[in-house]
């Protein structure tokens, strides 16, 4: 009979089904599923650190067994790690990170992605994480977790030999304490001192000396401004004070004799003070000399000795004329009498008072003043002749982005670093001539402000400390570390080398080897050589 084409085409379309599952019914077997890929999750239990090495942990689940698990940074391959089970422990050390790419730097911005391979080549990543790691040396812990300052912030000694001293937080109407640490961590000593720690309290260096002789008192002398100062031995099992300024005198700033120990130290309302290193607890016997010029101006700078002279200079504002000098006055150190006096600069027309800061002999006097528009100039004087007017100054700067908060000279006197409110400018303190590379200054990070110039000597490095705005008269602590270093050459141009900012606060000093430490928390971190981080990031 014969079938329609639509019937015949049926017929086929049945017999080829049919075919199909005889084929199947004689051991013909479907393909396998495909099984799922693996799963990985990475965790950073800290998110910031400042470390030798970063620990992450890893979990992976989907494999039979896992041949290799790999870590990147976006797209850049870090580590491979062998996988036991569970949740596994990852630690990824200081010379795994790769900090000359641009997106990462010192501190090492990470996003950082788990690759997890199985035995049979199945593969599957995780999410990425953000982590930000700073290499550092050394890390000692403080076993007793107090609540101390970050700053101030002192080294004593270097190597096994370290100790730390802090100031400890208090009740307001509380007595104040400063604790030593050691480099164990461990509580090395406390003393009760007579006036409060802030942001602004200074704890100048141990005392070694003319020359670092090591023929010196030992002691340190710590002071806040517009309040009292107060001398410190700190020596083997020895940590007590030794000394104190007169109740009531409000210190406004404070220089060390290199040759005897004792303070020079100049008041809040101007006048200059010798006072002993050693005195009763009242600080009553303390004061050997004082000087009081007739009209007294408003300090610039800080307070030089060399070659048994004191040197420092004060701004004068004439009401009468509306006219402004910058004077530098000389007292000799045992006596406190008047030397010279010398009118360093004179304006017919009264302008802000400049920032100033001496060179390390008191020879020269640098003054940042003002300009229209957000701007500063820095202009170089000699701090014994007269007339350091626009012609006659040794150097004067351009135009400088920002107001004037800071000058100090470094690299055994071969440069400046003058800090605005906001940026660090480094010059050259023969020209003048700014040495940032590209001309452009290292910044504080977003709205920080610059607070504290932490000049490398003898080094050509440099570090600043950042920190929030101060709140009307109340100092702010710093959270921002930047470190800046010189190209080599002859321009040696400065450049942005590392920065490392926490959520809290942070202090940084040198020890008697020169090495930076940092504290942060609980944790004293000594950083690596300036070397190193130069390796990571090549010029």
């Amino acid at each position: 009979m014969l079938h329609p084409a639509l019937t015949r085409r049926a017929w086929r379309c049945a017999f080829v089904l049919v075919s199909s599952l005889a084929t199947t019914s004689c051991g013909g077997d479907p393909p396998p599923p495909i099984p799922d890929p693996p799963q990985v999750s990475l965790t950073v239990p800290e998110g910031n650190v400042a470390g030798t090495s970063l620990k992450l942990r890893a979990q992976v689940s989907g494999c039979e067994k896992v041949s290799t698990l790999n870590i990147y940074d976006r797209e850049v391959f870090l580590k491979a790690f062998p996988y036991v089970n569970g949740d596994s422990p990852i630690e990824l050390l200081a010379a795994d990170i790769p900090y000359a790419k641009p997106l990462v730097g010192i501190a090492a911005s990470l996003s950082l992605i788990a690759e997890v391979v199985c035995e049979d080549g199945r593969k599957n990543t995780s999410l990425p994480q953000p982590a930000i790691f700073f290499p550092v040396a050394r890390v000692v812990e403080d076993p007793e977790g107090n609540q101390v300052y970050a700053h101030p912030f002192a080294v004593e000694g270097s190597g096994s030999n370290t100790s730390f001293l802090s100031c400890l937080k208090t009740t307001p109407g509380g007595i104040e304490r400063m604790l030593r640490h050691n480099a164990s961590g461990a509580n090395s000593g406390r003393i009760d001192v007579p006036t409060f720690c802030n942001g602004s309290t200074v704890i100048t260096p141990r005392h070694t000396g003319t020359g670092g002789t090591g023929t010196g008192t030992d002691k340190r002398w710590v002071y806040t401004p517009d309040n009292g100062a107060f001398a410190i031995l700190s020596k083997g099992t020895t940590f007590q004070r030794t000394s104190q300024t007169p109740v009531g005198l409000k210190v406004k700033d404070l220089t060390v004799d290199p040759v005897s120990g004792d303070a020079i130290v100049r008041s809040k309302e101007g006048l200059i003070y010798r006072v002993n290193h050693t005195s009763d607890i009242q600080g009553a016997n303390a004061v050997k000399w004082q000087y009081q010029r007739l009209l007294i101006g408003d300090p610039i700078g800080q307070i030089v000795i060399n070659d048994k002279k004191i040197i420092f200079a004060s701004h004068i504002a004439y009401r009468d004329d509306n006219s402004a000098e910058v004077i530098v006055e000389e007292l000799d150190i045992d006596t406190g009498e008047l030397l010279k006096t010398t009118i360093v600069r004179k304006r017919t027309t009264a302008v802000m008072m400049p920032v100033g800061g001496f060179s390390s002999d008191g020879s020269i006097l640098y003054l940042g003043y003002p300009l229209p528009e957000d701007k500063s100039v820095v202009i170089a004087c000699s701090a014994s002749l007269p007339g350091c007017e626009d012609a006659t100054s040794k150097w004067s700067t351009g135009a400088l982005a920002g107001e004037m908060k800071q000058i100090v000279t470094y690299a055994n006197g071969t440069r400046v670093a003058a800090a605005t409110t906001q940026r660090v400018w480094t010059l050259d303190a023969t020209t003048g001539v700014v040495r940032n590379r590209e001309t452009r200054s290292v910044d504080a990070n977003g709205a920080l402000h610059v607070k504290y110039l932490l000049p490398g000597n003898p080094s050509t490095d440099l570090f600043f400390l950042n920190g929030p705005a101060p709140q009307g008269n109340t100092a702010t602590l710093p959270v921002e570390l930047v470190g800046v270093d010189q190209t080599l050459g002859t321009n040696g141009e400065g450049r942005e080398l590392f920065r490392y900012q926490v959520p809290v606060s942070m202090g940084a000093a040198f020890d008697e080897s020169g090495r930076l430490w940092m504290r942060t928390n609980q944790k004293l971190l000594q950083l690596q050589p300036s070397s190193q981080y130069r390796s990571a990031r090549p010029q």
